[in-house]
């Protein structure tokens, strides 16, 4: 069995209650996912989830059903990366992906349906 990943357990279980976040899920890749998700975690711990730097999103249980997610890229991933996250969150029930890379641009992925 997966585990939720770091800092998931509220947003479990508030999803587990049958309720959703009112706005996006932060997840933090890269370098400084756990510093930065840490510190965004203390504020919102219902919308913080950290992928340990360059781990596989398949080795998780990704409590976002019906969630739109944003993923921050703390650390230079390579778009390969990040679009294969993308892949597992929409297998996992998100609505929305978005990714806000280090230089601040963002970009948009589709499910493909």
């Amino acid at each position: 069995m997966k585990k939720v990943p770091p800092y998931g357990k509220p947003l479990y279980q508030l999803i587990k209650s049958g309720s959703i976040p009112k706005n996006d899920v932060r997840l933090f890749i890269g370098n400084y996912a756990w510093e930065k998700g840490k510190n965004f975690s203390i504020n919102y711990p219902t919308q913080t989830l950290i992928l340990p730097p360059w781990e596989s999103a398949y080795s998780y249980d990704w409590p976002i059903t019906q969630c739109d997610v944003l993923i921050f890229d703390t650390g230079y991933a390579k778009e390969i990366y990040i679009q294969e996250i993308a892949y597992c969150l929409f297998q996992e029930g998100a609505n929305i992906v978005r990714a806000v890379l280090p230089d601040f641009s963002m970009t948009v992925y589709k499910r493909d349906i």
